[in-house]
């Protein structure tokens, strides 16, 4: 279904009419139904694949930094990162400059997983930028990451 084939109250939306807020809610919906389906194939929740692909990028991350970057709960990250540990997916070791801290890397299973991830998310990416060329593709990758920066900068001011 198209955005432009909504109906509410029997009248046509059109693309343009739709917020910003309504338009990215749309669009992280439906990645999250995607990456939950594919993931069940490599035994995984959808939830765990951001972790596991910024442990694959940035190995001995620690779990405050994760929690920084995502700007999500520390009790989810905690409880993602449990799991991951449960699964032997990840392991931890304590931070030699700080002993309160752990750094955090993927286990040899954890590493098998992320060409795997790396190809769903970049099907994905295929689905959901149909249409753009590569030129459009690279400015909304462009614009989608000064959208973030932004949301993240403002937030942080007003608190």
């Amino acid at each position: 279904m198209k955005l432009n084939d909504c109906n509410i109250q029997g009248e046509k939306i059109e693309d343009s009419e739709l917020q910003l807020e309504i338009l990215l809610s749309i669009v992280s919906r439906n990645h999250l139904v995607f990456i939950n389906r594919e993931a069940k194939a490599l035994n995984i929740k959808g939830k765990q694949i951001p972790c596991l692909m910024v442990i694959s990028k940035h190995p001995g991350i620690t779990q405050d930094d994760i929690v920084r970057l995502f700007q999500i709960d520390k009790g989810f990250i905690a409880r993602i990162m449990r799991e991951l540990e449960d699964d032997e997916l990840l392991y931890r070791t304590i931070d030699p400059e700080n002993r309160r801290k752990y750094n955090i890397f993927l286990t040899e299973k954890g590493e098998n997983l992320i060409p795997k991830i790396k190809d769903i998310e970049e099907e994905w990416k295929k689905i959901v930028c149909d249409g753009l060329n590569e030129d459009e593709n690279l400015k909304l990758m462009k614009f989608m990451g000064l959208l973030a920066q932004n949301s993240i900068e403002k937030i942080k001011n007003q608190i």
